[in-house]
């Protein structure tokens, strides 16, 4: 696997799922992954946290603030910038070959203790699970206002009832069957529009849990010049 780290070299930070704090510990000589791997270690932790078997989670998104070279007259030289990570173990058998690890995770240079929020993301992946699926973002607490909703962060999309909606989705194996029977021939088929993909997933009543907006979001979007349709069903209010 490479050469040892020392304990030190653990990476220790807190996540906050829904009203309460979790450690998450990445010990780089973890024996069962490569090193390239070791941020799997995330999956297992979350299942642990959340409930969702890590197995319908494809992936996890870590934004953090990095320090980047800009000229000297740019006043803000901070960009928070996307880790992604993705799920080895969620890709079923027949997709693995499209498995990436994409980022080291030891590359983060999170430091000890650091605060992550969790949001949560819910859509049908035909490439990795073949079925509804959980995606996780983190965001450093920094980032998050302490009341009300900020850009990419929605207070009323982290409750008990909105995660318990989406936990249930993506564990029902029984609706999972019935989706993937329909959607996944199409998919594979080439013959798939988006029209087609909205009908389907609106008779099943869940397209409205794909892509919920903020209104904080949407205010910004349309002071951005935005004018297209930014929401389906769903909305929460800033």
């Amino acid at each position: 696997m490479g050469e040892q780290r020392n304990n030190s070299d653990k990476i220790k930070f807190k996540v906050k799922h829904l009203n309460e704090y979790h450690d998450i510990v990445i010990d780089p000589n973890d024996a069962r992954y490569e090193s390239k791997h070791q941020h799997q270690q995330i999956f297992e932790q979350l299942e642990s946290i959340t409930g969702v078997p890590s197995i319908y989670t494809t992936g996890v998104i870590i934004f953090k603030q990095n320090l980047i070279n800009l000229p000297p007259d740019v006043d803000n030289p901070v960009w928070v910038v996307a880790w992604v990570f993705n799920n080895q173990k969620a890709y079923v058998p027949g997709s693995r070959s499209r498995y990436n690890a994409l980022h080291d995770i030891f590359s983060l240079n999170i430091e000890d203790g650091q605060r992550f929020h969790v949001s949560y993301q819910v859509s049908y992946d035909y490439r990795v699970t073949k079925r509804l699926s959980m995606r996780y973002v983190l965001r450093m607490e920094s980032d998050v206002p302490e009341d009300g909703c900020g850009r990419g962060v929605c207070q009323y999309q982290c409750t008990e009832n909105f995660f318990k909606r989406l936990k249930d989705l993506v564990c029902n194996d029984e609706l999972n069957a019935k989706i993937t029977e329909i959607i996944q021939p199409l998919r594979e088929s080439g013959m798939w529009a988006d029209a087609d993909a909205d009908k389907n997933f609106r008779e099943f009543n869940i397209k409205q849990y794909f892509h919920v907006k903020c209104d904080v979001d949407e205010l910004e979007l349309r002071q951005a010049g935005y004018t297209g349709q930014v929401d389906l069903y769903l909305r929460t209010r800033g």
